[in-house]
């Protein structure tokens, strides 16, 4: 069985979510749904949020609590704020989001041999739904054909300076059965005026420059 590593360890979060309704109907909030960064204190309660347009909202008295302590995490979240910048967090959820590592950093190992050839690098299909950029990220809205039968690895992948692509493992035992929405961040380097990011889909591949 063939299993993809790279140079530097990932750890994959699991973020706990929360939903509040509203008791009178009538007085129904405009909810907003986006990717922010979240801080977290040593206890695993959610201080902060930082919108992409740098915004900062204290939030400790809504005690969001996540399974990590004192981090920053990128996260999707569903939320209102008024007129009068009152910020008030519905619904929480991580989002994958490790910096790109070049390409000659991955490697395989088959049968305790390491090797490192580019041209084997997974590259399982997924379905673009949507990407922008926004506060220093390029986001993106994808669609996993799944059956949840599985661990799925992601990773972002420098191939050259300014080109990324996504890196995607499919376990051999997942079906397709239906489609999963999948929300990936990737930390746009420093010094970069424009990328292109490309994706393995069902029809090809998908390429896109910002």
């Amino acid at each position: 069985m063939r299993k993809l590593l790279t140079d530097i360890l990932c750890v994959a979060f699991v973020v706990m979510g929360m939903v509040a309704c509203s008791d009178d109907e009538n007085d129904v909030p405009s909810y907003i749904t986006d990717f922010l960064m979240v801080s977290v204190d040593a206890n695993g309660k959610v201080t902060s949020v930082r919108l992409d347009d740098s915004t900062t909202y204290q939030i400790a008295a809504q005690q969001f609590s996540v399974d990590v302590k004192d981090t920053v995490l990128r996260c999707k979240a569903t939320y209102t704020h008024d007129t009068h910048k009152d910020f008030k967090l519905y619904g929480l959820s991580y989002v994958y989001s490790e910096r790109p590592y070049p390409a000659s950093s991955f490697y395989w190992v088959v049968n305790g041999e390491i090797y490192r050839d580019v041209s084997l690098l997974p590259r399982n299909p997924m379905k673009v739904i949507s990407m922008w950029k926004s506060g220093g990220y390029l986001n993106m809205h994808l669609g996993l054909m799944t059956t949840d039968n599985g661990y799925h690895q992601y990773f972002f992948c420098e191939d050259s300076v300014g080109h990324f692509s996504l890196l995607h493992q499919r376990p051999a035992n997942d079906g397709s059965s239906y489609t999963k929405d999948v929300y990936m961040s990737m930390p746009i380097p420093k010094g970069l005026d424009s990328l292109t990011f490309s994706v393995t889909t069902y029809d090809g591949i998908y390429t896109r420059t910002f």
